[in-house]
């Protein structure tokens, strides 16, 4: 009797404990992979990141830290990602000034900045300083053809440049890298920089952004991507990030954004967001398609 009653209990589980599995990785795991280093990134990453030797004066420069600064920057604490931690990102530590891929990465610079058009630098300047609303996004990929008043998208990007800013802020304050124009003066920047190199904010904050919208658009995923990918090249344009900076913050960005979709408050803030695009693309569509019939 006892046995059957194992045996009995056995059985439930194994009919009920696929479910309850499947049920917390579709609401914990969600993890999307980052796509595969390629291009000029995967030639760098090829080669070695070491330091030429011991205790090179080069190896030694860090950018300037401010404790001051760091407190104020940190004492703005994360709106989702509150338990999380600087140790739970898994992101490469940045190549030695000295190393091959460095130097490999300096004069891939220098052949952009001779090479670099006035469109080239105008582009890169203009698309460093002017970050798109989720309302011109929604525009460009013909959601909607004028500007919409998106409170809840708007809000949850606030909140998600919150926690960005904390653990990025965090990152750069640890490794404190210099900018290539410090390593090599040949280097040209065109824009003053008042913060350490890895990573990138401006990349990172773009990757964010085409991670979280292509949740929103899954259908234009390699747009968002795309941009993004200009980004990276803009600021190496500019002078003020090496190549690596760049993949440090798609790696990052990747991790941050898969860590706020296994966080319960950002699902439903984002579950209102997509009813908030899906109810403003229908409506455009019904109005145009009502002007048809006019």
């Amino acid at each position: 009797m006892k046995t059957k009653k194992i045996n009995s209990l056995i059985l439930v589980l194994l009919i009920v404990f696929p479910f309850i599995s499947y049920g917390q990785k579709s609401a914990r795991n969600y993890d999307n992979e980052l796509a595969p280093v390629r291009g000029n990134y995967k030639t760098f990453e090829s080669l070695s990141p070491k330091p030429k030797s011991p205790d090179l004066a080069i190896d030694k420069l860090k950018f300037p830290f401010d404790q001051a600064w760091a407190d104020k920057v940190l004492s703005v604490k994360p709106v989702y990602l509150t338990n999380t931690t600087l140790n739970d990102f898994k992101i490469p530590d940045p190549p030695a000034n000295s190393s091959d891929q460095t130097r490999a990465e300096l004069n891939y610079l220098l052949t952009l900045q001779y090479s670099r058009t006035m469109e080239d630098i105008t582009t890169s300047i203009y698309m460093s300083n002017n970050p798109e609303s989720p309302s011109d996004v929604g525009q460009q990929i013909g959601y909607w053809t004028d500007p919409q008043k998106l409170p809840l998208t708007d809000s949850l990007f606030d909140k998600v440049e919150r926690d960005g800013d904390f653990f990025l802020w965090s990152l750069k304050f640890k490794y404190a890298r210099v900018r290539p124009y410090v390593v090599e003066p040949k280097i040209h920047d065109l824009e003053e920089s008042r913060a350490s190199s890895y990573p990138s904010g401006h990349v990172t904050y773009a990757y964010i952004r085409a991670f979280i919208y292509e949740e929103l658009a899954p259908e234009f995923k390699d747009y968002f991507i795309s941009k993004a990918f200009m980004m990276s090249r803009a600021r190496q344009i500019i002078g003020v990030h090496y190549p690596s900076d760049c993949e440090g913050s798609r790696i990052f960005a990747r991790q941050f954004v898969n860590m706020l979709f296994e966080n319960e408050k950002f699902r439903q803030d984002f579950e209102n967001v997509k009813e908030e695009w899906e109810a403003k693309r229908n409506g455009s569509l019904n109005n145009t398609l009502g002007a048809l019939k006019m």
